[in-house]
């Protein structure tokens, strides 16, 4: 210890020269007059009990002084125990890191860096001791002893512990991961074994996650450790002797919803767990040493464990880790919980859809003979010359108007069902040309909406296959749509050109216009524009138009300003016929 206080006291010296001090080793220190004094012997004591660690190294890498902290952070009860010992042989009592884990140099250390270089800037060191197995972070600042002559006689390295700091943040971090792997996937059992896999090595050597079926008990769907062989060990174990929800810890934990940690797995303890003499070894043979085993909640229920095991003794799981195993079980429950939620909700829809498909099919034959009663009444009527026959004239015709239109309404629920529940509609291709078809259309709303301007630009004959029938509809829901948000008086424009061997058909209106924010949704089925709530509408036109025309091997785009008008352009690959 004598020792240790000489190279202390010399190393003082030094820095006290370096300061341009003149002071004599043992004389006074004083801060203020008739304020404290100290000796060297007091320095000394003030230096070892300092909360931080500092080291004192020569130009050779011995270790000349270590207070208590600089002992304690490097695994010695005693400094003279440190200082006593080679450079060599203190260094292996330590595994150097850097920031990621990875081997680091000696000569990386901020203080070699400084005694070679003159100066150094603090850096961060991480370190394991090796009896221990413990990893510890530090903050090391070097500062540079010269002797009278300029050479650098001492280092002096002032370490600042962050491990704590340095803890949070892999916490942190590792929830962030775990959040990421659980949102990014509808997939439970996908994002589950991703979530395993990465929680291995970082937090545990084993990771199982166990889910709770109504009817099977618990199903295993997640298993992770780094030794491939383990993992289909614990298979084997699994199969052979399943999980008991009514007894043992799995039992306790899925009853109450509690979290349960066993830092140390006794000998006792696995022979009460095992079936059997061989369930016994089997267990013995994964190391199953320290446990703690959570519950995955949500919305108050229980709907599955996750098992976190620990093969060393020296990283036993400790009560102030459960918030933070707490939290990543909670996260793991509730995303097990969105994700079935999502499939019900699939599933719903599908039901939903199938039941619209086979609804809307079954509603065609009955409106067609209404429709087709409709139309002869009509006829005969207009046949009729007595008095009030133009009102039933009149009467018949509107009906058979919204007969036509509730046909083709049911047509659209048809298809749009169709289509969200993935089957293929039956299209019926043929060859026609576009411009008499779109003559037709446009002749038809022109008599319905007499308010409004209709204009049909065209040159050359453009020739596509197509189903009539849907392509038809399609054209008669954007002109539709194009009077239905235009006002009176408008103009609807409609162009037919070819360009790129694709047929090209524009409605462009001047009527409401669409907010440039409800544009990606504007195709999505039963989604509308927000500024239209007051005009009447389903939502499906558009939606069942697009997949219809993308089916036949085209496109439906939309260009709008609000207040200015809309473009729905629609493109269909030509013919040579």
């Amino acid at each position: 210890m004598a020792k240790v206080r000489s190279e202390t006291a010399s190393a003082a010296r030094g820095a006290s020269r370096a300061r341009g001090g003149g002071r004599r080793a043992g004389s006074a220190i004083k801060t203020t007059e008739g304020g404290w004094v100290g000796s060297t012997e007091q320095l000394y004591m003030v230096l070892q009990e300092a909360g931080d660690a500092i080291t004192v190294v020569d130009v050779t890498g011995q270790l000349r002084y270590a207070n208590k902290a600089a002992a304690t952070a490097m695994g010695f009860e005693d400094p003279a125990d440190a200082v006593s010992l080679p450079s060599e042989e203190l260094l292996a009592h330590f595994e150097l890191l850097d920031a990621d884990g990875k081997p680091l140099l000696e000569e990386a250390l901020p203080g070699r860096r400084a005694q070679r270089e003159g100066s150094a800037p603090e850096g961060l060191v991480r370190f394991r001791i090796r009896a221990t197995g413990e990893e510890r972070w530090s903050l090391v600042r070097p500062a540079v002893v010269r002797a009278p002559g300029g050479q650098v006689q001492f280092v002096i390295n002032s370490f600042h512990d962050v491990t704590a700091l340095k803890e949070t943040e892999r916490r942190l971090t590792l929830l962030a991961d775990a959040g990421s792997i659980l949102g990014k996937s509808v997939d439970y059992q996908e994002s589950l074994n991703e979530l395993a896999r990465m929680v291995v090595p970082q937090l545990a050597d084993w990771c199982v996650v166990d889910l709770v079926e109504p009817e099977s008990g618990l199903r295993r769907v997640a298993v992770a450790h780094e030794d491939a062989s383990l993992v289909e060990l614990a298979e084997e174990v699994q199969r052979r002797w399943p999980s008991n929800t009514e007894e043992g810890a799995t039992g306790d934990v899925l009853k109450s919803g509690e979290p349960l940690l066993l830092p140390v797995i006794t000998e006792e303890q696995l022979l009460t767990a095992a079936r059997d003499e061989e369930h016994g070894r089997y267990l013995r043979a994964l190391g199953l040493n320290s446990v703690a085993i959570l519950p995955l909640t949500a919305r108050g229920r229980v709907l599955g464990l996750l098992t976190l095991v620990r093969s060393d003794r020296s990283r036993a799981f400790g009560e102030e880790e459960l918030p933070l195993l707490g939290e990543l079980a909670a996260r793991a429950g509730t995303a097990i919980d969105n994700s079935r939620l999502l499939h019900e909700a699939t599933e719903a829809v599908r039901l939903r859809d199938d039941f619209l498909a086979i609804a809307s099919h079954d509603m065609r034959t009955p409106l067609a003979a209404i429709l087709g009663y409709l139309q002869l009444g009509l006829r005969r009527a207009k046949r009729v010359e007595e008095p009030g026959s133009e009102k039933l004239v009149e009467y018949l015709s509107a009906a058979e108007s919204m007969a036509g239109r509730l046909t083709d309404l049911v047509a659209d629920l048809m298809d749009v069902s169709l289509l969200r529940s993935g089957r293929p509609i039956a299209l019926e291709m043929v060859e026609l040309e576009v411009a008499p078809v779109l003559e037709r259309v446009i002749d038809v709303h022109q008599k319905l909406a007499r308010t409004h301007r209709f204009a049909f630009v065209h040159d050359a004959p453009v020739v596509v296959q197509a189903d009539l029938r849907r392509f038809e509809r399609v054209l008669d829901n954007l002109l539709s749509n194009a009077v239905k948000f235009s006002s009176a008086g408008g103009e609807v424009r409609v162009t037919l050109d070819e360009k790129g061997g694709m047929a090209r058909i524009t409605v462009r209106d001047q009527g409401l216009g669409i907010p440039t924010a409800d544009l990606p949704e504007l195709f999505t089925r039963f989604r509308r524009a927000s500024n239209v709530a007051g005009v009447r509408g389903t939502g499906l036109g558009l939606a069942g138009s697009r997949e219809i025309i993308r089916q036949m091997g085209g496109e439906i785009e939309v260009s709008s300003r609000e207040g200015k008008g809309s473009s729905f352009v629609v493109t269909l690959p030509v013919t040579g016929g």
